[in-house]
This record gives structure tokens, sequence and C-alpha cells, in this order.
């Protein structure tokens, strides 16, 4: 019910994995006694051969603070970090830190492991390295149920390659399915049961022939998911919020991460305006890839940044929209918009833009908030 952690009751039901702490269900000292004898249960209740053992109902002086329907999910997690070797402390590292610090405190008894792995795969001996360290700690993680892997690196902006490592102290970047192959193979033994985040720059999204890469390599690891943002210059401080929430439904509450994607968008802060997220997934072993495109009337219709700046007169100024069921309207206000602009120095009209909803997209209840909401669109 609560986040405070303590002395638990834990639900005997069998394949129930529920649990309340002493402070939000509490049992009278004086009867302490009862409930801990052997053959007392815990089924929301204390009970003895199907009767009550206590004469007045315990007391619940608290309301829920995670979802009614949340479970302990008392699996062992590891959380790993792969970077590029050297990259700087300020890229990644201090966002990982924070979800990591998030996690930790709910396995006070152990069943939880945070590593480094670093990577350089530009040349042979480096590489030979990470393959022998990154084997090693997939022997270590063959215990742990779930894992989440980050990758933390940087790409090209234009090809859509992702860097490997350093030649000479010079970046060398790859496409991003012989990377991603190199990265994951000696982790395959782990693979199979990790959600993947790529703290990379969009543009391993929006490079076609990368993302196919990318979707290639979900067929032939099969990780339980991978995310991936969009945003050209991916700032990662604005992920945090979105993946705090995710971490949360999904390794301590015990959402499949399909639902807790959607529900972690009610606090994604100002992520929305910076990125989409991109969430690959399993449904009936077929693979599923689906874009979460936030959409704001007056900032971003229908996923499209509106304009600044006119560019036809030029001018700065708020645009004034109107709009149809599945499409905005915008049209330039400045007096002499077009005036003199076209050949022959004719007028043309008022600059005007027109966004549609993109096709197949469907509105989610969850993050709406005034004139904004996100689109969910299968890829």
């Amino acid at each position: 019910m609560c986040r405070d952690g303590g002395d638990m009751w834990v639900c005997d039901k069998k394949g129930r994995n529920r649990v309340v702490c002493h402070k939000c269900l509490i049992v009278s000292e004086e009867y302490m006694y009862k409930v801990k004898e052997a053959d007392v249960k815990f089924i929301c209740g204390f009970y003895s051969k199907g009767e009550p053992v206590l004469s007045t109902p315990p007391i619940i002086p608290r309301g829920f603070q995670h979802a009614m329907t949340s479970q302990v999910a008392p699996l062992p997690t590891a959380l790993v970090h792969l970077h590029l070797e050297g990259l700087h402390q300020d890229i990644g590292h201090p966002q990982v830190a924070m979800l990591h610090s998030f996690l930790q405190p709910y396995f006070p008894k152990g069943d939880y492991n945070f590593s480094q792995l670093p990577f350089n795969l530009a040349t042979p001996k480096p590489m030979e390295a990470y393959e022998k360290e990154a084997s090693h700690l997939a022997n270590t993680l063959c215990a742990y149920s779930r894992v989440v892997l980050f990758l933390t690196t940087h790409s090209d902006e234009d090809r859509g390659d992702l860097f490997v490592g350093y030649i000479n102290n010079k970046p060398v970047a790859s496409k991003a399915l012989q990377f991603l192959q190199l990265l994951l193979d000696p982790l395959s033994k782990v693979v199979d049961r990790a959600d993947i985040v790529f703290y990379v720059c969009g543009s391993v999204v929006t490079n076609p022939q990368s993302f196919d890469g990318v979707k290639e390599v979900a067929q032939q690891f099969t990780p339980r998911s991978m995310l991936l943002f969009d945003a050209q210059h991916l700032q990662l401080a604005f992920t945090v919020p979105y993946l705090q929430s995710l971490l949360d439904n999904t390794i301590i509450q015990g959402f499949p991460i399909s639902n807790a994607a959607k529900v972690a968008l009610n606090d994604c802060g100002m992520l929305g305006r910076h990125s989409s997220i991109i969430l690959f997934t399993w449904q009936e072993e077929a693979l599923v890839v689906e874009k979460f495109l936030w959409t704001d009337k007056h900032l971003k219709p229908w996923g499209h940044l509106l304009p600044v700046q006119c560019p036809q007169c030029g001018t700065i100024q708020k645009l004034v929209g109107g709009s149809a069921e599945k499409a905005i309207s915008f049209e330039c206000k400045y007096s002499n918009c077009g005036k003199n602009m076209g050949a022959d120095r004719r007028s043309l009209p008022p600059k005007t833009f027109t966004f549609s909803i993109p096709e197949n997209a469907t509105w989610l209840p969850q993050g709406k908030r005034g004139t904004s909401s996100w689109l969910q669109i299968t890829l």
C-alpha cells in the first residue's frame, strides 16, 4: 500500500505476490502472538483452518500509494550500464546512477546487482577485453530474472551509425546492426530477459537503414523490450522521470511493460516536447513496434513542431490556428505577409500550415493535460 518498507505481512495464497507493512495493517501488540503461530495464514487477514484468529479485524489507517492492482515483484534484478569507453562523466552516468539509487532500496536483502561495462570495439585488443568482461558478467547475471541494460554512446547525425570506440583517440562509428551484434553477443545468455534502454540520439530511429538494423537485432536476440527516443540531440535529463515511473511500474509493481509504458506517460514531465518514445515488445511471439507521440495544439500539433518564424515573411509571431477533427490549420497574421513576394512582385496569400493526425494514430488517456495529449502509433 505504502512506499515505506519495513516489516511486512506477506500473503500466503499461492501465486499472489502481495504484501502490506505493519504500519499499514496494524495488529495490537496483545494479539501479536496469535498471528505468529505456525498454523496461521495471512490472506487479507489472519486465518487458521479457514477461521479468523482475531476477534476484531486489524486496523488499516492508510490509503493506497501504489496502484491497488500492483504486486510486489520479488524477482532478482540487475541493472547494467553499457557505455562507450572514455565517455564523459556527464553523459549517461548521472541519469543511470539516479535510476540505480531509486531501485536499490527495494532490495534490502540482496538480489540486486548494478554493473558498469565500458566498451571499445574499434580494434581487436580492447574488443577481446570487452568480450571477456561481458561473458563473465553474463554468467554472473544468469541468476537474475530481470535485467535492465542501458546503452549509452554517440551517434552519427546523418547516417544513424553508432560510435563503437576509438582508433588513435579518434571516434569510430559503425552500422547499428553490426555494432549491436558485437555488443550483445557476449551477453546473449541474459539479453532474452532484458529490457534495453537506448541512451542514444534519435538518428538511430529517424534513419531508415539504422532503424531497420535495430529491428533485425531485436529479432535476433529477442530481448523482452527495447526503448528508444527520436530527439535529434537527446537530453538525457528529460528521460529520468519517465524511466523512473516505468521501472517502478515494471520492476517494483510487476506490471507488463506494454501497459507500464503508457502509464508512465503521466509522469514524463517535459519529455514529450523534446522527444517521442519508441517501444519494442513481443505479442504472441511477434515483434510489435509502437511510437508514443506528444501533441499540443499550440506547440506541437499532431507531433509537428510549430514554426516560430513564418518562412514566407520572416516575422516572429504567435500563429493563430483553427482545428478540424483530424487536421489543424494555422495562418500567419502579419498584415504584409506575402505582399509583393510573388513572381513579378505579385502578392501571395498569407502563409498557412496544415497538420494532420498521423495515420493509424490513437489517442491515449494517459498524460492528457489541457490541449496536450499522447498518441500511439504502430510502426
